[in-house]
């Protein structure tokens, strides 16, 4: 891979939390995250539904409309080398919650993996944790803490970045150090 690299993380959930970052790997790793965001899919889909669907279409049919055409949008503004997502797990409490998960990631690989001829890299929840907080099980407010903590990652406007933000540059960073520079 060339220095430095592109990368876009994601966060998924009906607030879809996401970033764009260059990493530099040489001589160390260092993430600069260029933009960061939070997608609200449920006002949006309020207010498609209200525009144009009415009660022709399930709010979750016209979610995942939603949520497709937000994808491409940001996967569009720019030359990515790498994609990385927090990878679906399944909590017996929250079934359709898992349900919603794996349809956006299987949207978001369709882009990725077969429109832009790119991977999409899942991370297990328990192992970005554990990389980027030194446990694996850490809560929202020790993932946050540790990113604004890394001297090795620069965020531009921090102050305004939602936990769905944080948690996509987490996922970006945690690809970049574990995945990438382990196989240089």
């Amino acid at each position: 891979m060339r220095n430095p690299i592109t990368i876009m993380g994601f966060d998924l959930g009906k607030h879809l939390g996401w970033c764009k970052c260059a990493c530099s790997l040489k001589p160390n790793l260092h993430m600069n995250v260029l933009d960061h965001g939070t997608i609200y899919l449920d006002q949006l889909t309020t207010e498609r539904m209200k525009r144009d669907y009415n009660e022709i279409l399930s709010p979750a049919r016209v979610r995942s409309m939603v949520y497709e055409e937000s994808i491409r949008r940001l996967v569009d503004q720019g030359r990515y080398d790498c994609f990385a997502v927090e990878d679906v797990f399944c909590n017996p409490s929250r079934i359709p919650t898992f349900r919603s998960l794996t349809i956006y990631k299987e949207i978001l690989e369709k882009i990725i993996n077969l429109e832009k001829e790119r991977r999409l890299y899942a991370i297990p929840p328990t192992v970005c944790k554990q990389i980027i907080s030194g446990y694996g099980h850490s809560d929202k407010t020790q993932v946050q803490q540790a990113i604004l903590n890394n001297p090795a990652i620069t965020v531009k406007k921090i102050e305004n970045a939602s936990e769905h933000e944080f948690d996509a540059i987490a996922i970006a960073f945690v690809y970049m150090s574990a995945y990438v520079m382990n196989n240089i």
